[in-house]
């Protein structure tokens, strides 16, 4: 989402600061290290190793994640309700990948396999664009960048009041990457 304008006055930005404080210090209370209202990549990164996710989808514990890892992973977190199949109904829900995953959907069925979503996953380049250094496996930091970047929609390097809330809402309980 574009921010409607880059130039603020001093008075808005404490009016949009003091809104913002209470609805994210109930979302991720001491995250927030320089108490901005916001979460910079420094401070997710610390956030998001807290939650987990990255420990348990490193499955060969190699302290880095391979596509197959990451794809198993995230299909784990879009299978909500364990059926084996990542549904039409979960794929409106929760982190965002893919606009339109009917495109990976092979055999039109209307949910995806974990076959065709691995397969979509490799195709969208995701992977690639998230591992910086052409490893061939994601570091944490390089997984941690890579999710960021996602919530951060309007690329501002800090996530603000709806991005954080997203944010919060994914790794909430019953959330995306609760598990």
């Amino acid at each position: 989402m574009k921010m409607i304008s880059k130039y603020l006055t001093a008075a808005s930005v404490l009016v949009v600061a003091l809104g913002v404080t209470p609805a994210m210090a109930a979302c991720h209370g001491d995250w927030d290290t320089n108490s901005d209202a916001m979460l910079d990549q420094t401070e997710f990164g610390a956030a998001n190793d807290e939650r987990g996710w990255f420990g348990n989808a490193d499955v060969d514990a190699s302290d880095s994640l391979s596509s197959d890892e990451v794809g198993t992973g995230l299909y784990g977190g879009y299978d909500r309700d364990d059926s084996g199949t990542f549904s039409e109904e979960e794929q409106q829900a929760g982190f965002s990948v893919s606009d339109d995953y009917t495109a990976w959907d092979s055999d039109q069925s209307g949910d995806l396999t974990q076959d065709e979503f691995s397969a979509g996953m490799a195709d969208n380049g995701m992977f690639d664009e998230w591992d910086a250094d052409a490893s061939g496996d994601l570091s944490q930091e390089e997984f941690n960048e890579g999710v960021y970047g996602r919530y951060d929609a309007d690329q501002s390097g800090n996530l603000e009041e709806t991005e954080a809330s997203a944010y919060c809402d994914d790794y909430g309980e019953e959330g995306f990457w609760d598990f």
